[in-house]
C-alpha cells in the first residue's frame, strides 16, 4: 500500500498551518494513515500547537 499526500491535500495543509517551526530541520507535522474497510483515514498533527487536521472526509476512496 502506498501512502501519499496529494497536491490538493498539501494545499489544505498549507491553508490550515499557522505555526512556525521551532527546530533547525523545519519539521512540525506528523502524518497518520490508517487503512479501513471504508477507505483511508488521513490525519495531520502539528507537533507545535497539537492541533489535528482530518483529511479523511475529503479523500475517502
Amino acid at each position: 500500500m502506498i501512502f501519499q499526500i496529494t497536491e490538493e491535500m498539501q494545499r489544505k495543509i498549507q491553508n490550515w498551518d499557522s505555526c512556525n517551526p521551532v527546530d533547525v530541520t523545519g519539521a512540525k507535522f506528523s502524518y497518520t494513515f490508517i487503512p479501513t474497510g471504508l477507505g483511508l483515514v488521513i490525519q495531520v498533527k502539528c507537533d507545535i500547537c497539537k492541533r489535528t487536521l482530518d483529511l479523511t472526509a475529503d479523500f475517502l476512496i
